[in-house]
């Protein structure tokens, strides 16, 4: 059985713009004790995660190893769910200000750590406080926020510099899970990498960590404690499974439960298999190119504009989409709707226009017929290999010598993201549950912008976004956005990437079957169909 599902951007929301009034008064669906009738405890529950977590702190770094274990082990304010929604987690309801200005957010009663001690406003306050102090990973969706204070143990205020109207649904996002305090503000371990949380973590979520072996699984326990009700699931394993092939073949063979990716050639596999239920959508998930921006040959923005008209985008989708996957066409993902604009849009292949670009850049070609030779690093990761395939064939075509590198990731990101060594590397992941979440990417300060991209002219558009609720305002702020990109080329778009999830038959309750209540990857709700 086939479904197929609508993603929309929480921004279609209206309570979730800047509004003055309550964001969700009620508490999300909660499993009780009748809701569990006639279900079989599950003992273990495996699903699958591509390599080892760096470490278990889930705010410190961007790890999309840890991202699915984290979902289950910690929780956050708001949580986002299927459908890029943001739900209520720990905070059963927030509003803002009528001057927009304050956002008070209502934690629920009674939330314990895994180790017992008491979850309250304190925590969320030093968790907040840290991410912004130190620079972590998601540090720039407070870009917005002057100070957060604990007024009393169930109250969380934000004292804005400027409105910000995705700042919600950005919270609910990645790396803004709350920490327990009295675990991580320890004097014992000032240097937060030594601190055995690290590697033994303690949260509040459904599930408790037991045991991490390397390059083989993480197991975790159900929390018989947890405020949404004990898990039906006892033990919950993280299988760490790199090779996609190995990982399609554990699920048919029953060896695995749950599986979130799937190779390409095999995305219709479970369609008619009355065995499975698939769940089928375009996700606001992109795959692009971009460049060292802070040094030659990419620092020249008609050299990046060369490179987006050698690109065959189509060739991409014609052997990645497999009827899922979209050719991409605008500078913002295209379930953005109510923002596209058709006057900017990414040039379609030209050969001579991108060799008029690279000779109007003073490039001549050499006695092999190129005008350039540069290097593109990127890491295994699902399809990328087949991906940069073709982006080294597409710009042969034009011109321009690849030489491919194709990395682990750890020495990527030791090269690449860190070292900022590297002329092109290729990046995929989710664009954010608001539009405000390109300033990610093309921010100044972005979390993902480690490129040297930066225009005053972009920083002015992207707090213009998202410092206004009123979507006239905010039209006007992204078209200029995707003007601005059309121009100056940050990034190029590969592919806007299409998610198949199947979801064996006899389990009920897994995240897109309760998109009202799960995360993306939480598996709280999980039981065995009667």
């Amino acid at each position: 059985m086939k479904k197929s599902v609508k993603i929309l951007s929480a921004l279609l929301c209206g309570a979730l713009l800047l509004s003055g009034c309550s964001g969700g008064g009620d508490k999300p669906t909660q499993t009780t004790d009748s809701d569990k009738e006639n279900t079989e405890t599950i003992g273990t529950f495996i699903t699958r995660v591509e390599g080892d977590p760096s470490s278990f702190n889930p705010d410190m770094k961007s790890d999309d190893y840890l991202w699915p274990m984290a979902q289950n082990l910690f929780n956050r304010l708001y949580k986002l769910a299927p459908g890029d929604v943001p739900i209520p987690d720990l905070a059963t309801s927030y509003e803002w200000s009528d001057d927009n200005m304050t956002l008070t957010f209502h934690l629920r009663d009674g939330v314990k750590w895994h180790d017992g001690e008491p979850l309250t406003s304190k925590d969320v306050k030093w968790t907040y406080d840290t991410i912004i102090e130190n620079k972590w990973s998601k540090s720039d969706t407070f870009v917005n926020v002057d100070t957060i204070e604990a007024p009393d143990y169930l109250t969380v205020v934000f004292n804005m510099k400027n409105p910000d109207a995705g700042l919600v649904p950005l919270l609910a996002w990645y790396a803004t899970f709350i920490l327990p305090e009295h675990i991580w503000n320890d004097p014992a371990y000032p240097d937060f990498a030594r601190n055995p949380a690290m590697q033994k973590p303690i949260g509040s979520g459904p599930f408790k960590f037991v045991e991490y072996k390397s390059g083989q699984s993480v197991t975790l326990e159900r929390n018989e404690d947890y405020f949404g009700g004990a898990p039906e699931i006892e033990r919950l394993v993280f299988q760490i499974i790199p090779d996609a092939n190995t990982a399609v073949e554990a699920f048919k063979n029953g060896e695995i439960d749950y599986l979130t990716s799937l190779p390409t050639a095999n995305l219709h596999d479970f369609d008619n298999d009355p065995n499975y239920e698939v769940f089928s959508f375009l996700s606001i998930n992109r795959t692009y190119l971009t460049f060292n921006m802070e040094k030659e040959p990419f620092n020249n923005p008609k050299l990046r504009q060369a490179v987006a008209y050698a690109i065959d985008r189509q060739a991409i989708v014609d052997r990645m989409g497999n009827g899922v996957s979209a050719l991409p066409e605008y500078f913002v993902s295209p379930l953005f709707k109510d923002y596209l604009n058709d006057n900017y849009k990414l040039p379609e292949r030209d050969i001579e226009k991108a060799q008029t670009l690279m000779e109007e850049c003073g490039l001549k070609k050499n006695a092999d017929g190129y005008y350039l030779t540069v290097t593109l690093d990127a890491f295994e990761s699902g399809n990328f290999k087949d991906v940069a395939a073709i982006v080294q064939s597409s710009l042969k075509e034009a011109g321009i010598k690849v030489d491919l590198n194709m990395m682990e990731y750890a020495a990527w990101g030791d090269q690449v993201k860190e070292g900022r060594n590297f002329n092109m590397t290729m990046l995929a992941g989710y664009q954010g549950p608001d539009i405000s979440g390109i300033y990610m990417r093309v921010g100044k300060t972005g979390s993902n912008n480690f490129t040297g991209y930066s225009s005053d002219a972009m920083e002015a558009a992207l707090e213009k976004g998202a410092q206004n609720s009123d979507p006239a305002i905010r039209k006007e702020a992204y078209d200029e956005v995707q003007r601005l990109m059309s121009e100056d080329m940050p990034i190029v778009l590969l592919l806007d990437n299409g998610q198949v999830i199947p979801v064996k038959a006899k389990f009920d309750g897994t995240p897109y079957q309760v998109p009202d209540k799960a995360a993306t990857n939480e598996f709280t709700y999980v039981t065995l169909k009667k």
